[in-house]
């Protein structure tokens, strides 16, 4: 069996190499502070449970088998740890900004008015509504999308990560991307 990059690290943080862990963590931060602050949409837990998923990471290595991908326990760890906040904040409510600039109101100003600035912010604009529409996907839909085009996971990844079979994974991703398309519609973002 051939040993990814991953592979090596863990094999050398399992023989005591601290400097192997840290650099284990710098290749994941990024990808999975991101995919957390999107799923509970609030910095400091994000934060919070980016350091949780690393400890659990940590404490739990010893566990890995190595006939599988790395990536793909890791995300499952991941998975299972902001599900597990999500179920016990339930009861809590997200709101999105209330000071966000509607498209209307982004096309009127008078600043956007030369072609490359007007350019620039339409594509920020429409990546800004986007990313609400992804953050009122269901939460079934909302992880899908984000491992797969945030993290870019395959389908077979996704399924293994989440336990659910590939064809409903495949399906609850073209759902999710219906929604999208429609929401994007509606703004009269898409011609």
């Amino acid at each position: 069996m051939q040993m990814d990059d991953d592979q090596r690290l863990i094999k050398a943080i399992l023989a005591g190499s601290r400097s192997s862990f840290e650099e284990l963590m710098q290749m994941y931060n990024k990808k999975i502070f991101n995919f957390i602050l999107r799923m509970v949409r609030n910095q400091e837990t994000a934060v919070e449970l980016t350091q949780d998923f690393f400890l659990k990471i940590y404490t739990n290595l010893e566990k890995y088998n190595f006939q599988y991908k790395f990536s793909t326990w890791a995300y499952r760890i991941c998975y299972n740890l902001v599900l597990d906040h999500i179920r016990k904040q339930r009861g809590l409510t997200c709101s999105l900004d209330d000071d966000s600039v509607s498209p209307q109101e982004l096309v009127q100003a008078e600043h956007f008015t030369k072609d490359s600035g007007f350019s620039l912010m339409a594509a920020e604009e429409i990546r800004l509504l986007l990313w609400e529409a992804v953050d009122q996907l269901p939460l079934k839909f909302r992880e899908l999308i984000l491992m797969r085009f945030m993290q870019e996971l395959k389908y077979e990844e996704i399924a293994e990560i989440t336990g659910l079979p590939v064809g409903t994974v495949k399906n609850r991703i073209f759902k999710a991307k219906e929604f999208l398309r429609a929401e994007m519609e509606n703004h009269e973002m898409l011609i």
